[in-house]
C-alpha cells in the first residue's frame, strides 16, 4: 500500500536535530528524488529518526563518491542514482531516476538492487487467504493483478516509514546474538549528523568492539574497492539471486 508525505509525518513526525538545506541544495534534486520529498526537506529539514539511527540526508552528501565508486556496475548509470538516507550502521539508500530503490553498506561495498526482487518475486501461494484475510473476494484475475503491480515505480515514503522504525534497528543483533546499537552507543557515544558507526571489514566477528565511529567523509575513504553486487532475476517463473564481483571506480 502506498502513503503520502503526509501519512509519513503522521506516523514519524519531524526530523530530530534537524538542519535547513539550502535552496542550492533543494535545486539540486531536482529530477533526481520524488519532488514530495525535496519538499519535506524544506519543510522540515534533514535530521535522525528511530533514537538516531536513521538520518535523513539530501544527494549532495554523497555526491562526490557514488557516481565513481559505481561507475563499474553493468547495466547501471550510477549518475542516476541518488542518496536520501542512511542507517547508523553505514546502509545508504539510493532512489534511482526510474523509481528503484537500491542500498549501499559502506562497511563492506555491497549494493543491492532491492527494486530488482520485488519485481521478480512469483505471486504467493496464499493469495486467496490474503485477500481473505483482508475481507475481499479475490478476483479472477488477481495473479494478473500482482504481476502487473510489481512494475510500478517504488514508493519513497514506505521505503523510509520502514527505514525509520526503532523496531527495525533494536533487531540487530551481533555475533553473540546481544543487540547491537545500545551497546555502540554505550562505547562509541551518540552519533551526530554525518557520522555512522563503522564496522571493521577484516574482523572475524561482528562485535561491537570493532565498530568505529567515523565522519561520512571518512567512511568513505575505507570502503573496499571491490564491490558486491546482488540483484534478482526472474527463471522460468522463478525468482533467482545473482551476485556478482566487481571493481569499483576511482573515486576522487
Amino acid at each position: 500500500m502506498r502513503i503520502t508525505a503526509v501519512e509519513f509525518l503522521e506516523a514519524r513526525g519531524k526530523p530530530r536535530e534537524a538542519r535547513r538545506i539550502s535552496e542550492v541544495e533543494a535545486d539540486s534534486a531536482v529530477g533526481r528524488v520524488p519532488e514530495d520529498l525535496i519538499e519535506f526537506w524544506v519543510q522540515h529539514g534533514v535530521g535522525y529518526y528511530a533514537n538516531r539511527n536513521y538520518w535523513l540526508c539530501t544527494p549532495a552528501l554523497f555526491d562526490g563518491f557514488f557516481p565513481q565508486m559505481l561507475a563499474n556496475v553493468p547495466e547501471l548509470n550510477a549518475d542516476e542514482l541518488s542518496a536520501f538516507g542512511y542507517s547508523s550502521l553505514g546502509t545508504v539508500n539510493l532512489w534511482h531516476r526510474a523509481g528503484r530503490h537500491f542500498t549501499f553498506s559502506l562497511d563492506v561495498a555491497l549494493l543491492m538492487d532491492l527494486t530488482s526482487r520485488s519485481r521478480t518475486d512469483p505471486p504467493p501461494y496464499d493469495l486467496e487467504e490474503i485477500y481473505r484475510a483482508a475481507g475481499v473476494d479475490m478476483p479472477h484475475n488477481a495473479v494478473e493483478l500482482f504481476l502487473e503491480a510489481r512494475s510500478t515505480p517504488e514508493d519513497v515514503w514506505n521505503i523510509l516509514l520502514g527505514a525509520t522504525s526503532a523496531d527495525s534497528h533494536k533487531a540487530i543483533y551481533d555475533g553473540s546474538g546481544k543487540a547491537l546499537t545500545p551497546q555502540l552507543r554505550r562505547s562509541l557515544g551518540e552519533l551526530s549528523q554525518n557520522e555512522i558507526y563503522f564496522r571493521d571489514r577484516n574482523a572475524a566477528r561482528n562485535t561491537a568492539d570493532h565498530y568505529q565511529k567515523l565522519k561520512i567523509s571518512e567512511a568513505v575513504s575505507r570502503v573496499p574497492d571491490e564491490i558486491y553486487y546482488s540483484f534478482a532475476v526472474e527463471v522460468g517463473g522463478q525468482q533467482q539471486i545473482v551476485s556478482q564481483t566487481i571493481p569499483a571506480g576511482a573515486v576522487r
